[in-house]
């Protein structure tokens, strides 16, 4: 703990040394985090130069950090998130997140082990959805994987409203069922993440009229 305020006190100093050395002594880490989170290696790597970048250049701002670790996680974290948002690749990430309340000042531990719990969910219903047939397994991950509207769902599939409207919640109802029967131990959880899901799906879908 003490090495890391060292460093971080020299990144404040302007000293590149120490910078280069809280870089490196944290990129394997930010790293492996940022994998767990999405597979896109490029871009988590790409998150890690922008936020070292940005702390050399607001070096001379930035506070004290109580916990070194914890705040480069964390500001690594949402940096990942906003730009998942960004590039319109989390409109099921953020309906998981979204649906899932948290304490008023979650420590940066629990933060982390929420999102992995959420991450996981989100890959146990990816798996269920590659069972479906393939246009509702199509036009599923259109509208939550890839975020999106509706209409340009109808621009790319050539479907009208209705239809889209129809197979998706035809999608969902059929991937209850199937979680319901397997009787997983995660079965309630992704239920519940499906209901959720059905009902942003009817509220997207009455906007349009």
């Amino acid at each position: 703990m003490d090495n890391d305020n060292n460093l971080w006190q020299g990144l404040k100093q302007g000293d590149k040394e120490m910078f280069l050395a809280l870089y490196r002594k944290y990129y394997h880490t930010l790293l492996f985090i940022g994998l767990k989170e999405m597979k896109d290696a490029h871009l988590v790597k790409d998150i890690i130069q922008q936020l070292f970048l940005y702390l050399w250049e607001k070096r001379e701002t930035i506070q004290d950090a109580r916990d070194v670790k914890s705040y480069l996680i964390t500001s690594f974290l949402r940096k990942l998130t906003a730009d998942w948002k960004k590039s319109k690749q989390s409109g099921l990430l953020e309906v998981v997140w979204s649906s899932y309340p948290e304490d008023p000042q979650p420590n940066p531990e629990e933060k982390l082990i929420r999102k992995d719990e959420q991450s996981h969910l989100f890959q146990l219903l990816r798996d269920h959805i590659n069972e479906l047939p393939n246009r509702q397994k199509e036009l599923i991950i259109l509208k939550f994987y890839e975020g999106l509207s509706y209409q340009d769902i109808v621009q790319r599939t050539g479907l009208s409203h209705r239809t889209v409207y129809n197979k998706i919640h035809e999608g969902l109802k059929k991937l209850k069922l199937g979680i319901a029967q397997s009787r997983q131990p995660r079965s309630a959880a992704l239920i519940s993440l499906l209901n959720v899901l059905a009902s942003a799906a009817t509220i997207a879908m009455a906007q349009k009229y």
